[in-house]
């Protein structure tokens, strides 16, 4: 598992919530420093991932994280994560949203046990019905060269993480309890 990084996913717009999430409290943290402990159990490493801009507001609420700048030309979560994966190619990747305040240490816990058992995938996430939860996932140092690969060669049409799901060799998991997956847009 030593290959495996975590990273919160804070550079959305936050245009639904009308202000940046991932600095709301909880708890009296960050909503971004509270989704990070999470990974704690598994003492993985942490990024936070953020648009150009953010970084100042981030460091004073989480003096000791480290922070990664987007750095591609691309819109949604995909700049983030390939971003991450530029900076650190050899890592694989679970990503957690800044506002996935609900996910437990038993889902995580189950999609690493998924990641770890081998096999060929690129991907590892939850899903209900015909949609993909991006943002409790594994993405594989392998799978996101390819889709970086493909966005390089102008193979890539769709930049929707839904899509490069779909795409790839991915593992799907059941949800086992649908409150991890809450998704906080509005107070």
């Amino acid at each position: 598992m030593n290959n495996l990084l975590g990273v919160v996913l804070c550079g959305g717009e936050s245009r639904r919530m009308g202000r940046d999430k991932g600095l709301l409290e909880r708890d009296g943290v960050s909503w971004a420093q509270y989704v990070a402990e999470k990974f704690a159990p598994f003492d993985l490493p942490v990024i936070f991932s953020v648009r150009p801009g953010q970084t100042p507001a981030y460091r004073a609420a989480i003096p000791a994280g480290s922070f990664l700048e987007d750095k591609l030309d691309l819109a949604g979560p995909l700049n983030g994560l390939l971003s991450v994966h530029a900076t650190f190619p050899e890592k694989d990747i679970l990503l957690l949203a800044c506002d996935m305040l609900d996910v437990d240490e038993a889902t995580i816990r189950d999609l690493i046990g998924a990641y770890r058992s081998g096999g060929s995938e690129e991907f590892y996430v939850y899903q209900e019905g015909a949609f993909a939860q991006p943002f409790c996932g594994i993405y594989t140092a392998g799978g996101l060269a390819s889709v970086y690969r493909l966005i390089r060669e102008d193979g890539l049409d769709d930049f929707s993480l839904q899509s490069i799901i779909r795409k790839g060799k991915t593992r799907r998991l059941k949800i086992p309890r649908m409150e991890a997956f809450a998704n906080y847009n509005s107070l």
